[in-house]
């Protein structure tokens, strides 16, 4: 019994020491998310109403959430304390065009460069630093 325990705590440890430089490298999604929402907002504030788009696109055009469609943005005012504004997803890869006070955007997105919440992109390295955390 004692003699599997070791060979358990071996095992794990070489586990650990093979995958440890591969886990610590990657980015958490929050952070891509942020960097991805923080060049949207860029993009955002050089487009018109005029602007080319893509039928089905969605972005900010002069604070309003602009909806492409017939390849021609239109227009839809947010609510009159908010602006448009793309923000960090927090649980998946991506962002979210919407409406929102610009304090709060600026808020999410710094959050979410710290990546307080440590959703990793892939889901063998959460079951890693599961498995790490729990019996290392």
């Amino acid at each position: 019994m004692k003699f599997q325990s070791t060979i358990i705590l071996v095992a794990l440890c070489i586990f650990s020491t093979l995958f440890a430089s591969v886990i610590e490298a990657k980015p958490c999604i929050q952070q891509l998310n942020a960097k991805d929402a923080t060049l949207l907002n860029i993009k955002y504030k050089k487009l018109t109403e005029n602007s080319p788009c893509n039928i089905g696109d969605f972005a900010c055009v002069k604070g309003k959430i602009a909806q492409c469609v017939q390849g021609k943005f239109v227009l839809t005012s947010c609510a009159p304390t908010l602006t448009c504004t793309a923000l960090p997803l927090v649980n998946s890869r991506g962002t979210s065009t919407t409406c929102d006070t610009p304090q709060d955007a600026a808020s999410r997105i710094k959050l979410a460069r710290k990546c307080k919440y440590q959703f990793y992109i892939y889901d063998e390295y959460i079951i890693k630093k599961f498995l790490l955390d729990r019996f290392i």
